[in-house]
């Protein structure tokens, strides 16, 4: 399994995909920074201190950057079939499954570490740190970024899962982002005109949990809470991907 691990990392750390969808939004981080220093705004408000601030809002979208990564490590291998020649070398499917996702953890890890470095670095060098800006506040932060990945890693096994299942890379990024786009909004609506029972479901699903993470006050029991459902998330969907893949003719 960790032959299988470092063989994974080595083909993806090789191929331009990886790097260039990396270093895409990592530069893009970059531009918004550099429009935000030539504009007016960036002379008064703007700092490190508020682009961390501003960090803690946008905790969802990496959920979005995800199926890009599972496609590189687990829907283009299942899209050609090339999962036999794996499983032909004696690698359980367990471990197959295993592999897998945490391949996709450690690439989305070293994608983060770098767009977050860009961001951040090149915040500080155009902005400043700021008046405002304390260790209080970078910890909050990390506190938050930490039950984030969490969260993360959830939707990493359900990406996998969906991409397993689904052999056209396309439609199966297209559900996921319908599951995380519309789903919370549909419960919501029947927790409204249906049934209140329904906000139990709605208070259990990732997207709800990482925008509670983003809210202005941040108390243990969320980070908890939101820390437990992104564990038992991913343990559910490695499972039910296990299953899945135990009972599949792989051809």
């Amino acid at each position: 399994m960790l032959n299988y691990i470092k063989a994974e990392l080595y083909r993806n750390f090789n191929r331009v995909y990886f790097w260039g969808y990396t270093f895409s939004i990592a530069a893009f981080t970059l531009l918004i920074n550099i429009l935000l220093k030539i504009s007016n705004v960036s002379e008064t408000v703007i700092s490190l201190a508020e682009l961390i601030e501003i960090s803690t809002h946008m905790l969802t979208l990496p959920v979005f950057l995800i199926p890009a990564i599972v496609e590189m490590v687990t829907a283009e291998e299942n899209k050609n079939l090339t999962s036999k020649n794996i499983l032909s070398f004696g690698l359980s499917r367990n471990k197959f499954v295993l592999s897998k996702i945490i391949v996709s953890i450690i690439l989305s890890t070293i994608a983060a570490v770098v767009i977050l470095t860009l961001f951040f670095g090149s915040g500080t060098l155009l902005f400043g740190i700021g008046k405002s800006f304390s260790t209080s506040l970078v910890i909050n932060f990390v506190k938050r970024l930490l039950i984030s990945t969490l969260l993360w890693i959830s939707s990493i096994a359900i990406c996998t899962f969906l991409a397993l299942i689904i052999k056209n890379t396309t439609t199966f990024a297209f559900i996921y982002a319908i599951i995380f786009v519309t789903f919370s909004k549909i419960i919501k609506l029947l927790s409204s005109f249906v049934s209140d029972k329904f906000q139990y479901i709605y208070d259990i699903l990732i997207s709800t949990q990482i925008n509670k993470l983003s809210a202005p006050e941040l108390t243990n029991p969320t980070l908890i809470s939101a820390a437990l459902i992104g564990i038992v998330y991913t343990i559910v969907f490695t499972v039910l991907t296990m299953l899945y893949v135990k009972n599949k003719e792989i051809k």
